[in-house]
């Protein structure tokens, strides 16, 4: 068994934020990080512009900027949970990051602490310390050099406190000095400063020491006028020195703090609530006199926070959605806040569950996902692709070319569009929108005898331009005459294509090239003709970005089907690219995406060629980063349209996509429409931001989703989490089990948990059914059943009572029926222990109770009543988390005993087979096959197991071998067995995929290959690894591969798909390194990773 795993969406919950100057010494950056990614982006007037996003070969725990006195720009340290470490800086002329040091700061003997690791950095920069082990301090210093700003190794330095809690380190000290917040032996809290001597890699005592900090303390902050603040639960003390400073809080606790002003006055705080308040520091500007605290308003829970300027704040979050705010002088007056909130980052995470469906009926699988905390809680739908909406639509056949005008009475390229031009065979027809209304018209100077093969509004001359197959005409706006025309010399010729944009228009009359300008007096001027040696099949005049002219025109040629550039006004031939094959080009664009000038080229059989143009110093064009993908099928018409005043390009096939680009990287989404021939924009008063798009037998006006990979919709709990999801199809419903924490009014704020099942209508989200559990009951698994001689579908609710007094839990397995979508409780099960999961098993309920699996069927009583009965079928596991079946096959995952596998004998009883002998701690699980079994486990590993079915020997059929290891670096909290792509129109059996979602909000597939795809594949990541090298220094080898607290074992039977996507990435010259070794072409190469890209999701 081989597997090939591909994330989906990326982690999303963010996790540490910093801000500095790392790109520039002018421009201070915003960074941030998602588990095992950075994210940078530029701080702008207009708001946080992305600008990298690159992967960390590890868990990232540490995440600081500091300067050198004397460098212009900051450097990055980060540190992973595996104990290595990197320092960063950015190159600005290769626009590149560069590692200056990487080291490892493990050791061989040591206990990992028990509150995470710390790692600080010296505000003067002489020193980075690593808190990684109890009772040690890794300390590494900080020193100029021409490479590396680490020039010496780092060392170990002893500390007395081994319960160390936070450390920092203090500002205005003439050595590096720490502060060491730490609980002693009788749970007492107390603060120590120590000297760091350097020379003699040594500690000293401090300046001061506070013993008996509040015993709810768990934060340290240096503040830059000397000493720190001690953060508690209920208070805040500044101390430095004798004489602390205290204010009592409201009693929470403290997620997040950020200082506002560089001498420290102000500090925001961030608690578990989601409530922003401020810290303001009374000072002369050497001694703190006072502290107040003011509580600004809400935002989603933050797990970091930075304050941007100008009273701007990012507030990242792992329990909701990142946002930026601004701080406002003036309360708002409804909301009763001083924060408004400028924009939300989508954060999936934590999935706690999600469900596979086709909403759509569209063949699609879109996820939907219980997401976020508490008061973040939402339900997330996720398809693959950009949705379109019809708005109206039009029976109309045979359409063949589709434009939007403006009206006379506009003012300008902002007005709203009014007409729709479309061409069909010999004819055109103009519609008109009067508000909702759509009727034929005419417009005076246009030829409606016709078929039009271009259009447009050129407000630069105040006419319209219509191109035929028989003449060039331009029509005054406002009087509607026609201006000026240009037929063909001889009246039988043709125009068979045509280009153009505000000032220049290029035709083509077989192997004929006609290139014109319009001139300030609105006339036609034939600027040059040539002819090329074979007949044109495509051609463009598009210009790049802001230029107001184009200074180069592309054509495609039948024949030798090859690609030529040419220049304005001259047409002389720069550059020739042939395309190799018998397939003709059918479209060709020129555009400028994020600065970078791309060419793309369609033919007719659903392959795109994408080309950067680069135009180096000498002034020749060339056509660069030659790349080939498939997009559908049949013939690509390239279409450039405007969407929220950004350009992208609509690839018109058998399988609609949309082109765009984010971070200088070409992403290319499905839309969710069958087939479409023309697009264009459509912006009018009764159909804002829309596109008209014509298929074989209609018009349809659409209004389409925000341009990314992955449409994300949210549905918000008002305040309340999703824990568990099912969908009833039968029903069309969802049934979700949602919990709300409420504080009581006491002095501690104690939190109580009220958990809920509810239906909600999968089309509109409403919620029709609401069922209360009881006091201290939580629901654990809610899935639909059926049972044996019984055709209609319940709904069965597993639950655990967790009671706050101690007592031991005990739990629920309910019964529903759904009746005209309402919940109707027909039937309960108390249990002496807790429910954890419910699994649907041969006409029978399976339910696992604490260490039992129950066997639970829903039967006939002579009274013709029914209730629900069971029977325990197994015993022997420590604690059964989830459940998996094919057939007669039960796999069981166990808390800590990992898999097991149990059997259904002909006469009802229940027996273990086989197990996996290792000690894992399992979290997810799923049956890929008959034969093989995948697990998720603790220390963020999947693991890959076989049954011995065919061996003869009886001790190996009893055990599940290890056939398959990965370390997929996340938390994954459930995987199912399920399909996201859409099954294509082949013979070719559907790939087993499972899909799995994780606690930092990514969800991936796992899909089984082939043999000889994972040697393919193997070899690929083999060449990736030696041309792509992990940021820091950071091995994939070492990343990839499994490891907890037992034994770490190399990657084996998996591929990395993230790795693999990468290739699609690069430039040309790369990729013929990456694939030298492998007797492959790089457009084989490229289609094979396309090709299972698309079949697994």
């Amino acid at each position: 068994m081989y597997n090939f795993v591909s994330t989906v969406q990326k982690p999303t919950a963010v996790t540490h934020s910093v801000t500095g100057y790392f790109t520039s010494p002018n421009e201070k950056n915003l960074i941030i990080s998602k588990c095992t990614k950075i994210e940078i982006f530029l701080m702008k007037q207009e708001g946080l512009q992305p600008m990298l996003d690159v992967n960390i070969y590890g868990r990232i725990a540490t995440l600081k900027l500091f300067s050198i006195p004397g460098e212009k720009q900051e450097y990055l340290f980060i540190s992973t949970e595996s104990y290595k470490f990197c320092v960063l800086s950015y190159d600005s002329e290769k626009k590149e990051i560069v590692t200056r040091a990487s080291g490892n700061a493990e050791d061989t003997i040591g206990r990992p602490t028990d509150s995470g690791q710390i790692g600080v950095i010296d505000p003067n920069g002489r020193i980075i310390a690593l808190h990684l082990y109890e009772g040690l301090l890794k300390l590494i210093p900080i020193e100029k050099g021409q490479a590396s700003p680490i020039q010496k190794d780092a060392f170990n330095i002893r500390l007395e406190e081994l319960q160390v809690l936070d450390i920092c380190f203090l500002y205005l000290t003439s050595k590096p000095t720490i502060a060491v917040l730490y609980k002693d032996t009788r749970g007492a809290k107390h603060v120590s400063t120590y000297e760091i001597l350097l020379r003699d890699k040594e500690l000293a005592p401090g300046p001061w020491m506070q013993s008996n900090v509040d015993i709810f303390s768990s934060m340290l902050i240096p503040v830059p006028l000397g000493g720190v603040l001690v953060v508690g639960d209920h208070a805040i003390t500044y101390v430095n020195g004798p004489y602390p400073k205290s204010i009592t809080i409201p009693f929470t606790r403290i997620t997040a703090v950020e200082r506002v002003d560089k001498d420290g006055s102000r500090f925001l705080f961030g608690d578990n609530q989601g409530k922003v308040s401020v810290l303001l520091l009374q000072h002369d500007g050497k001694i703190v006199s006072d502290l107040k605290w003011e509580m600004l308003g809400r935002t989603s829970i933050p797990s970091c926070i930075s304050y941007l300027d100008s009273g701007v704040v990012y507030v990242g979050s792992t329990s909701g959605d990142s946002q930026l705010i601004k701080l406002n002088t003036e309360k708002d007056p409804q909301s009763n806040s001083y924060i408004s909130i400028l924009e939300n980052y989508t954060n999936l995470g934590p999935i706690v569950d999600f469900c596979v469906v086709d909403l759509e009926k569209q063949g699609q699988g879109q996820i939907v996902t219980c997401s976020g905390v508490y008061r973040d809680g939402t339900l997330r739908v996720i398809r693959n692709g950009i949705g379109i909406a019809d708005q109206a639509s039009i029976p109309l056949e045979g359409i063949k070319g589709l434009w939007s005008l403006k009206p006379a009475s506009s003012k300008g390229t902002n007005a709203y569009d009014k007409y729709l031009v479309t061409s069909f065979i010999g004819y055109t027809k103009i519609l008109s929108f009067e508000g909702e209304e759509i009727e034929d018209t005419e417009i005076q100077g246009f030829d409606l005898e016709s078929q039009t093969i271009d259009c447009a509004t050129l407000f630069s001359h105040s006419i319209y331009i219509q191109i035929t197959q028989k003449s060039i005409n331009l029509i005054d706006i406002n009087t509607s005459k026609r201006i000026d025309s240009w037929s063909p010399p001889a009246a039988s010729s043709i125009i068979n294509l045509c280009s153009r944009n505000n000032h220049q228009i290029i035709i083509s009359i077989g192997k004929e090239l006609y290139y014109f300008e319009i001139s300030h007096d609105r006339k036609l001027c034939l600027m040059k003709e040539i002819s090329l040696p074979h007949e044109i099949s495509c051609l463009d005049i598009s210009s790049f970005g802001d230029e107001r002219v184009s200074t180069l025109c592309a054509v495609g040629l039948w024949t030798d089907i090859s690609i030529r550039l040419l220049l304005l006004p001259s047409l002389e031939q720069v550059s020739i690219e042939s395309l190799g094959g018998e397939i003709i080009p059918r479209s060709i664009l020129m555009v400028s995406f994020e600065g970078i000038r791309y060419l793309f080229c369609s033919l007719g059989d659903g392959h795109l060629f994408n080309f950067v143009v680069d135009r180096p110093a000498n002034g020749t064009y060339q056509l660069n980063d030659r790349k080939r993908l498939t997009l559908g099928t049949q013939p690509i018409t390239l279409c450039k349209f405007k969407l929220k005043n950004t350009i992208n390009v609509f690839a018109s096939s058998d399988r609609p996509t949309i082109i765009y680009s984010s971070n200088k990287k070409l992403f290319y989404s499905v839309v969710n429409l069958k087939e479409v021939s023309h697009v264009c924009s459509f912006d009018s008063e009764a159909f804002p931001n829309c596109m008209a798009i014509a298929s074989d037998n209609s018009l349809t006006i659409g209004s389409i989703d925000d341009i990314q990979k992955l449409h994300i919709k949210t549905i918000s709990l008002n305040g309340e989490m999703a824990r568990r999801i099912s969908h009833l199809d039968e029903y069309s419903c969802f049934a979700v089990i949602t919990l709300r924490k409420e504080q009581d009014n006491s002095p501690l704020r104690e939190e109580k948990d009220e958990c809920f099942l509810k239906l909600f209508n999968d089309q509109t989200f409403e919620i029709t059914s609401t069922y209360a559990f009881q006091p201290f009951e939580i629901g654990w698994s809610v899935i639909p059943c059926k049972f044996t001689d019984d055709n209609t579908t319940y709904l069965a609710v597993a639950t655990t009572f967790s009671y706050p007094d101690g007592r031991r839990p005990n739990g629920r397995i309910l019964l529903f029926s759904i009746n005209q979508r309402r919940l109707v409780l027909l039937d309960e099960i108390s249990t002496k222990a807790s429910v954890y999961t419910l699994h649907n098993f041969n006409g029978k309920l399976l339910a696992a109770v604490n260490k039992r699996l129950i066997s639970i069927k829903y039967t006939l009583n002579s009274d013709s009543t029914k209730t629900m009965k069971s029977d325990c079928v197994y015993k022997g596991h420590t604690l059964i988390l989830q459940l998996a079946s094919r057939g007669d096959f039960i796999l069981v995952g166990d808390m800590m005993k990992s898999m097991s596998l149990l059997v259904e004998k002909p006469d009802g009883s229940v027996e273990q087979i086989a197990r996996n002998p290792q000690p894992l701690w399992l979290r997810a699980l799923s049956m890929i096959s008959d034969d093989y079994f995948i697990g998720a486990e603790a220390a963020y590993n999947f693991v890959v197991v076989k049954k011995n079915s065919e061996s003869t020997n009886e001790l190996e059929r009893e055990l599940l071998d290890s056939v398959g290891h990965y370390h997929i670096g996340e938390s994954v909290n459930f995987m199912k067995y399920c399909s996201l792509s859409s099954q294509p129109d082949t013979d070719t059996p559907p790939i087993p995929t499972v899909v799995y979602c994780t606690l930092n909000g990514s969800l991936g597939v796992i899909a089984s290959i082939t043999r000889e795809e994972y040697e393919f594949f193997s070899k690929l990541q083999k060449g990736l690894n030696n041309v792509v090298r992990g940021i820091g220094g950071f091995s994939h080898d070492h990343w990839r591969a499994f490891h907890n607290d037992h034994h770490t074992i190399q990657s084996r039977n998996f591929i990395d798909g993230d790795l693999i996507e990468t290739f699609m990435d690069l430039k040309r010259e790369e990729m013929l390194l990456v694939v030298k070794d492998m007797n492959i072409s790089v457009e084989e190469c490229y289609k094979k990773i396309e090709t299972l890209i698309q079949h697994i999701r």
